[in-house]
This record gives C-alpha cells, structure tokens and sequence, in this order.
C-alpha cells in the first residue's frame, strides 16, 4: 500500500468508526426534513449502494470493460435520480441489516483502494472512464468523504453526537 492510498483507508475507517459509534446510539433517530423523510438505516444503505458502485467500477477496470460511471443509465446531472433509486434497492433493509451490508462493503472497498499503487490513485490518465477524475479523489468520496457527508447529514436531522 502506499502513502496516499494509507491515508485513504486510515480516514476512511476513522470516519466509519465514528458513524457507527453515532447510529448505533441512535439506529431510530427521526431524521426530519433532513434526508427526505429517511431512515438512519437509509443513510447506511446509502453508503454500502456507493461502495457497490466503487468495486463495480474496480472491477470493470480490471476485467479490461469500460464502467458506467457512475452508473448504467445515469449521469452526473441525474445524481438525484441514481441516489433515490439506490435507496429504493435498500430500503427494505433494517438497520442491523444496512450496518453487516455497509461494514462488509467499506472493508471490500478499502481493500481494494488499500492495494492501489499511488501513482495509480493520483493519475488523471490511469483511469479514462473517470473522465479526468483522480481514483484515490473518487475512492475518498465514495469512503471518507461519504461519511463526513452522513455526519453532517445527522447534525442537520439534530441527531446527537
């Protein structure tokens, strides 16, 4: 592993550590207005859906296929769409359920940054489907940055820290 691709998955636990910490105390906590009516489980599942999307892309990569990104039938502009349909594929989970699936995928996807050489997470040019996009900048939002979101998404719903 290297430096940049240490400090990516050392942030990334960090972070997921501190969420889980804040919804297991809180797994009914009414998020309000602040996440559309969802669930503290939506928020998990919403993470695990974005790191199902990170190993697709990974493993797209690395089966020589161009991915979809960020996914078959969605673009940038339509975000919003391609995130109420990720929650419609997990809503039926329950909390427990959207921790396991969310804990699971962090630790596949972590794994798979974690393997990652620098040069390859810090290359506009190693990965043309990104567009230009930077790996190890697309890997931290779908991890870390992610979960700075879900905090800040929790401080707004008025959950306690």
């Amino acid at each position: 592993m290297g430096e940049a691709a240490d400090r990516i998955v050392a942030s990334a636990d960090e972070g997921l550590a501190r969420l889980l910490a804040r919804t297991d105390a809180h797994p009914d906590a009414d998020l309000t207005e602040a996440y559309e009516g969802r669930r503290v489980a939506d928020v998990l599942t919403h993470l695990h859906a974005w790191h199902l999307l990170l190993e697709g892309w990974l493993a797209d990569d690395a089966a020589g296929r161009t991915s979809a990104y960020p996914a078959d039938g969605y673009t940038w502009a339509t975000l919003g769409d391609l995130n109420d349909a990720l929650e419609a594929a997990h809503r039926h989970l329950s909390y427990d359920e959207a921790r396991a699936a969310t804990v699971a995928s962090h630790a596949r996807a972590a794994a798979l940054v974690g393997a990652m050489d620098d040069a390859a997470l810090a290359s506009p040019e190693a990965f043309p489907w990104l567009g230009g996009d930077r790996l190890g900048s697309v890997a931290h939002e779908c991890l870390g940055g992610h979960y700075r979101w879900a905090q800040e998404l929790l401080d707004r719903a008025g959950v306690p820290a």
